[in-house]
């Protein structure tokens, strides 16, 4: 794959993954809400509790997504976009990013970012390399923070509404279905969240240059801080 390809890729990826994406539900979604999924209380907000048919401001939403997302030790995820599988750490703790893709590798904690190519050893991020892949690795972590589920979803506009349930990591999640806007992008989302507003996976698919692109993340591990560390 050409390296100005995979730099578009990276911006449709940031579009969409700005209005949060997410992947399937691992059983199909029933009529009604999961056994016990009304009985727990949502976040400490006006974070509505959420029940089938129940319609929910994406603003509103996004809002107790952050909230409850930025609660927790840490978590890991997988995404693919445009057919490109990448997996992500985030401890928000530390404000810190480690993502893994195809063409390279980032870390970003705070301010300090460092980057690698598939063939190069780490370095500090440069947007200006002279090596195109480094240069697009490096934009690439100017906006890592923008793809955590839990500061992406401060984008969300329009509604969306509980449409069924399902399960993700042993949990009961709503599944929450709605269009959002990015930067004059609408984007088709479905949300898998649970009824305390934590997001554990969403899919996306919007249109973008005659080009149907589809985007999907799924948490792969909840809670657990993860060891992101500076490479140099």
């Amino acid at each position: 794959m050409r390296v100005n390809k995979w730099g578009v890729g990276v911006m449709l990826a940031a579009a969409v993954v700005l209005t949060g994406c997410s992947a399937g539900s691992e059983k199909p979604a029933d009529e009604k809400p999961a056994a016990g999924a009304e009985e727990t209380t949502a976040p400490e907000s006006d974070c509505p509790e959420l029940s089938d048919g129940a319609t929910v401001d994406g603003a509103a939403l996004g809002a107790c997504i952050t909230e409850a997302m930025t609660d927790t030790a840490g978590y890991a995820a997988k995404t693919s976009i445009l057919g490109m599988d990448t997996t992500a750490r985030y401890n928000p703790g530390t404000d810190a990013v480690e993502t893994i893709t195809p063409m390279g590798s980032l870390i970003v904690i705070g301010d300090d970012a460092w980057v690698k190519s598939a063939t190069s050893e780490w370095q500090v991020a440069d947007p200006n390399s002279s090596d195109p892949i480094i240069a697009a690795l490096s934009s690439g972590a100017q906006t890592a923070a923008d793809t955590d589920p839990a500061t992406a979803a401060g984008a969300l506009t329009g509604e969306f509404t509980v449409t069924g349930t399902g399960t993700r990591l042993g949990q009961d999640v709503y599944l929450l279905s709605g269009t959002s806007e990015a930067q004059g992008v609408a984007v088709d989302v479905v949300f898998e969240v649970t009824s305390d507003y934590v997001v554990l996976a969403t899919t996306g698919t919007t249109e973008a240059a005659g080009q149907t692109v589809e985007t999907s993340l799924e948490i792969t591990e909840w809670d657990a801080e993860q060891d992101i560390v500076a490479p140099l």
